[in-house]
């Protein structure tokens, strides 16, 4: 059975719960793996809530690409938080990105190493809860055009809103 979370913010989700647990103790017992229910308070850091969905995301897309979530990461760095990151004038990252940029022009034998360098270097902590998100639905709506839809657990949904 696959876990569920249900975010309780009113009687009828409470209810919702309660048709859930009527559906599925009985099954889940007489199969000698009764049900365990947590019950906790939402937690309001939404950047966590963030981290929590981007790594669910990454773990999703790599499967469906044949992947691993630590080069997908790298990859949408480099394909929308680098943007981001450039339109907003975050940290050095302009002028670092401009440099890199020259080497490209150059052709210098270096460039790749250090393009790469770079990408690594660029931090998702860097960015402020708007650009992650705006990151975080740039990465939906890619892997969506691309025929992966990505799961959003009802209690991470804050984390796309600004």
């Amino acid at each position: 059975m696959e876990p569920v979370i249900y975010k309780i913010q009113n009687h009828y989700d409470v209810a919702r719960v309660a048709n859930y647990l009527n559906l599925n103790h009985g099954r889940a017992a007489g199969e000698g793996t009764p049900l365990i229910v947590n019950i906790q308070q939402e937690n309001p850091d939404r950047s966590h809530a963030q981290n929590r969905l981007y790594w669910k995301w990454l773990t999703q897309w790599a499967k469906h690409q044949g992947s691993d979530k630590n080069t997908e990461h790298l990859y949408f760095k480099k394909k929308f938080l680098s943007v981001i990151f450039y339109r907003d004038d975050v940290g050095q990252y302009r002028n670092t990105f401009d440099a890199v940029k020259v080497l490209k022009q150059q052709k210098h034998p270096m460039y790749q190493y250090v393009a790469d360098g770079l990408n690594e270097l660029i931090s998702t902590t860097d960015a402020s809860v708007a650009q992650f998100t705006e990151y975080l639905n740039d990465i939906h709506a890619f892997c969506n055009t691309q025929g992966c839809w990505l799961d959003t657990p009802e209690d991470l949904m804050c984390a796309l809103e600004k």
